[in-house]
């Protein structure tokens, strides 16, 4: 008996069995969408937590404020293209985001002391190859009372003499060494060199007592953290050394820290030195968003160096002045003391 061939396949068959490509690419746009929030959600959870886990955890959440941006494109992209649950979810995770931002733009507002003023300034000069006479007329134009310097070398200083910084500020503490490990404090009034921390650290962090003219004097140092991003050894010396700095005592002179933390504001190694009982001077006046490096072209601009003063003080301006030569800007804070 002859065997009959098998029908053919009638036209639209595969038509039918295969997913229409609107319903394709609607899919893939979910997903995209999807893979988003979630990459939000991670970040935020990694924020939230002050967890600074590894070199590369560390170097993505100094970039909080750009994730917050980034969160507001992510909503308004779910949304164009109709995905409203997970825009809301984006929205948010954004939104926890901006409650840490916020305080960032706006002066806190707190009541200030009655006592003396001090203008403080910190600066990184960049293994000292900053343009130093234009960083000179910066620290002059600014009646500057108090400077910390980092990466400060010999060569350094003795170029800022030259331009007459002795004759603004002529008490200082010095520890100079070639390339980025020297560090300095330099002041208008007396200063007398004194050991806020003990423990070894990579950079010079000099420590002084300023001799003030009111009823208060203030300790200052100068800090220098090393860089957290190199390795996961210099990440580990970088959380020892946050951890490391001195805490303020009621029982003494308040307290000032300034200079290039290696941290932003959003880094659970600073977080935790600022609930011992300090306030970030940019943070107070509502400049807290305002970078202070930069490393072009990949280093996108973040806020590593701080003025923190302990909660006797306050701070009345802060601003942030870029410093030729250099991959940091000052940062200079009016504060003003307790009687």
């Amino acid at each position: 008996m002859a065997v009959r061939p098998p029908a053919p396949l009638e036209t639209g068959y595969w038509e039918e069995h295969q997913e229409p490509p609107r319903r394709r690419r609607r899919r893939w746009v979910t997903v995209l969408v999807a893979l988003l929030v979630l990459l939000l959600l991670g970040f935020v959870v990694l924020r939230l937590s002050g967890w600074d886990g590894n070199r590369f955890t560390v170097a993505a959440v100094a970039l909080t404020p750009y994730a917050g941006a980034a969160g507001v494109v992510v909503v308004l992209f779910a949304l164009l293209v109709g995905r409203r649950m997970w825009s809301f979810v984006a929205l948010l995770l954004t939104a926890s985001i901006g409650v840490v931002l916020t305080p960032r733009v706006l002066p806190d507002g707190q009541a200030l002391p009655d006592g003396q003023h001090v203008r403080v300034m910190t600066a990184n000069l960049r293994l000292g190859l900053a343009d130093l006479p234009a960083f000179y007329r910066l620290v002059r134009d600014a009646k500057v009372d108090i400077l910390t310097l980092q990466e400060l070398t010999p060569a350094a200083i003795a170029a800022l003499d030259r331009e007459g910084i002795a004759d603004l500020l002529p008490n200082r503490v010095l520890r100079l060494k070639p390339g980025g490990a020297g560090g300095g404090i330099l002041a208008k009034v007396p200063l007398r060199q004194i050991v806020l921390n003990d423990q070894p650290t990579t950079f010079e962090m000099p420590a002084a007592v300023a001799d003030l003219s009111g009823n208060q004097d203030i300790e200052v140092m100068s800090v220098h953290t090393v860089p957290p991003v190199g390795s996961e050894s210099d990440r580990a010396q970088w959380q020892r050394e946050l951890a490391a700095l001195p805490s303020p005592d009621a029982r003494t002179r308040p307290r000032v820290l300034a200079g290039d933390f290696n941290a932003t504001l959003d880094h659970g190694s600073l977080t935790r030195l600022l609930d011992r009982g300090y306030t970030d001077a940019a943070e107070a006046t509502g400049e807290a968003l305002r970078p202070t490096w930069s490393q072009p072209p990949l280093g996108l601009p973040v806020g590593l160096d701080h003025v923190l003063y302990d909660r006797r003080i306050g701070a009345q301006m802060t601003a942030v002045y870029e410093i030729a030569g250099s991959d940091h800007n000052a940062v200079f804070t009016e504060l003003v003391l307790p009687r």
